[in-house]
């Protein structure tokens, strides 16, 4: 026992080591993966143009959280040309669930936490289950993190509901447009193969991923930290990845590229920006995010720090940036933290070697 248990530990440091060379060489490495720019561009502007519904109708707050409705198109480059809008389609309810369970149970951390496990665990088993590729359930998870930084009241929360519901239907309205005009001929649907639904090794996997999702945000409410989404959207990103390996990658480039990214935002909140100017920034972070979130991770997260910002009306007005940079890095120190133990638990457990932590 005592020689299988060293044996373990060994092999845990040296995947670890590996890891860490990998993810340090790979910070300075642009992968050569194409993106679909008038898809992105189009994905950009839906991003951006509710928040400039909301500023001419004077509901500034109903606009941003259309913005995150809006997120909803994101995941169409990752979806098969001239189909990308009927996948969009079925997942408006769920996506839209997923923020509104978030505002319900938000004034109460306990309910709080458990929403996220279930929203994690559902939303991964899923997207395991159906193959999807990244952004795959990480978006679902996001807007469940985000919605908890929304305070508004009880009568208030349909209304808020409805505007995300509408930005989700904004950008999958926009996709549809863009494959009708641009996509001819219509490329033959791709054949899915009949799988049973039940995968003891996807069920694992996502089980380990929402409770550790859930019981990150839960510690860190407890532990009193400022705007703690932080931990669980950082443990959802870092659990996206497949293998030891991707995991102390993704922790690493996460953790570079949040420190550069909290400098950012911190420049730009500083000149404290009109709302026109936030709707310029959605669309330019949106774009860029979307351009290097395939080739290169660490840097897309130094633009994806500010946009979430946004995003969760948690704009660093009056604070300063050493104040700001070492709560945010915090945060993504303890999230990496949670998600590196998660994966060693998946590394441990006795499940199907095509879905097993290497």
């Amino acid at each position: 026992m005592a020689r299988f248990t060293r044996r373990n530990l060994s092999s845990t440091a040296k995947q670890a080591h590996r890891g860490f060379l990998h993810g340090f060489t790979s910070l300075f490495t642009l992968n050569p993966i194409p993106r679909p720019l008038p898809l992105i561009l189009l994905c950009s502007f839906c991003m951006a143009s509710p928040l400039m519904v909301g500023l001419l109708t004077n509901h500034l707050n109903a606009g941003l959280t259309a913005c995150i409705g809006a997120l909803l198109g994101l995941y169409s480059p990752s979806f098969t040309p001239g189909y990308r809008a009927s996948t969009l389609v079925k997942m408006i309810v769920p996506f839209g669930a997923s923020f509104t369970l978030g505002l319900l149970t938000q004034s109460f951390l306990p309910a709080s936490a458990l929403s996220l496990s279930l929203v994690s665990f559902i939303a991964v088993y899923l997207a395991l289950y159906k193959q999807m590729r990244p952004p795959a359930a990480f978006f679902f998870i996001m807007v469940c993190c985000l919605s908890k930084t929304h305070h508004v009241e009880s009568s208030e929360i349909p209304f808020m509901a409805g505007a995300f519901f509408a930005g989700s239907l904004f950008a999958t309205s926009m996709v549809l447009l863009h494959d009708l005009l641009l996509i001819r001929p219509k490329p033959p649907r791709p054949e899915t193969p009949d799988t049973p639904l039940w995968q003891p090794a996807l069920f694992t996997k996502a089980l380990v991923v929402g409770i550790t999702v859930g019981g990150s945000y839960y510690l860190a409410g407890m532990a009193g930290i400022d705007n703690p989404y932080w931990v669980p959207i950082t443990v959802a990103a870092v659990l996206q990845g497949q293998r030891m390996t991707d995991f102390w990658q993704r922790s690493l480039h996460r953790s570079i590229g949040t420190g550069l990214g909290m400098l950012l935002a911190t420049g730009i909140f500083s000149l404290s920006p009109s709302p026109v100017i936030l709707v310029a920034l959605l669309f330019v972070l949106a774009f860029t995010i979307e351009m290097l979130i395939a080739k290169n991770y660490a840097l897309a997260c130094v633009f994806i720090t500010p946009l979430t910002v946004i995003l969760a009306h948690t704009a660093p007005i009056g604070y300063s940036a050493e104040t700001l940079i070492i709560a945010r890095m915090t945060d993504v120190l303890i999230g990496a933290t949670f998600a590196l133990m998660a994966g060693l638990v998946l590394k441990i457990l006795p499940y199907s070697k095509s879905h097993r932590v290497r």
